[in-house]
């Protein structure tokens, strides 16, 4: 098992840290690989007709990005020395296009995390994220907002019938066969439509709780719903399947207006 964390916001670096260290806890202590994909060229400047940026523009950018990388590297090692003898991780900085990099660094990992994308993001974080689900096709865990003691030791399955989900629930098997209990919250537009899905019985069969909360869609928002139902049921890990650009973005984090920095968070698995 290959974790890779992705660091690219000085702000979310902490809580992606945690996340990464806590799936390797319940995964028996893989190796994380801690990549921060760094700009080699100023954005502002890619096309001709945006122009060359002047010699103090571009003084300014390499300072810029090298006071990220010092940061990013700084909680690196804070976190990395509190980490048991048992868990390996390194760190890694490329610098070039960020979603080629990542896709890359992704393909070799079984599980890629990263942070949770906000409306205000610079490009080069919804590059890294859409890098890693949609062109690596990766299994990625969205770290959450804030501090979680664990991750895995509850999983929640949105449940909506796709090959994505059943992508995303073939590599949550780990976590799901190990947990203290399973959700699976079911939004349907009548009571009892949907039936229960094949993977209760079969975790039951393997001695896991497994609790079925279904729920009548009450608004468009189907996404804030099945937050809410999963927090309640008191989960640490949201297992989903990741629909098409953009689409899916919007359904999972709210529009550019929605300021998902004011909602408790739960990190996400999830597959394209």
């Amino acid at each position: 098992m290959r974790i890779l964390a992705i660091l690219d916001r000085i702000e979310t670096s902490v809580f992606t840290l945690e996340t990464a260290g806590e799936l390797a806890t319940r995964l028996g202590h893989p190796p994380i690989r801690v990549l921060h994909p760094a700009l080699q060229d100023n954005p502002d400047y890619q096309t001709p007709d945006e122009g060359m940026p002047s010699p103090e523009e571009e003084r300014r950018f390499a300072q810029k990005i090298s006071a990220k990388a010092d940061a990013l590297r700084n909680a690196f090692h804070t976190w990395q020395a509190t980490l048991s003898d048992t868990q390996a991780a390194e760190w890694i900085e490329i610098a070039g296009d960020v979603r080629k990099t990542v896709a890359r660094e992704a393909m070799n990992a079984d599980i890629t995390v990263l942070s949770r994308p906000h409306s205000s993001d610079p490009d080069e974080v919804a590059q890294a994220f859409s890098g890693a689900l949609y062109d690596a096709h990766a299994t990625v865990v969205v770290a959450p907002l804030q501090h979680h003691d664990s991750v895995g030791a509850h999983p929640v399955i949105a449940w909506h019938q796709s090959p994505a989900l059943d992508q995303a629930i073939t590599a949550a098997q780990p976590f799901l066969e190990r947990a203290s209990r399973v959700s699976i919250v079911i939004g349907e537009d009548r009571p009892d439509e949907v039936a229960e899905p094949a993977i209760a019985e079969e975790l039951r069969q393997k001695g896991v709780e497994v609790a079925i909360d279904r729920f009548v869609i009450a608004s468009s928002d189907v996404g804030e719903e099945i937050r809410q139902h999963a927090l309640k049921a008191g989960g640490d890990l949201l297992v989903m399947g990741a629909y098409s650009r953009p689409h899916f973005i919007e359904w999972l984090f709210g529009g550019p207006t929605q300021d998902i920095l004011s909602h408790a968070t739960l990190p996400i698995l999830t597959h394209h």
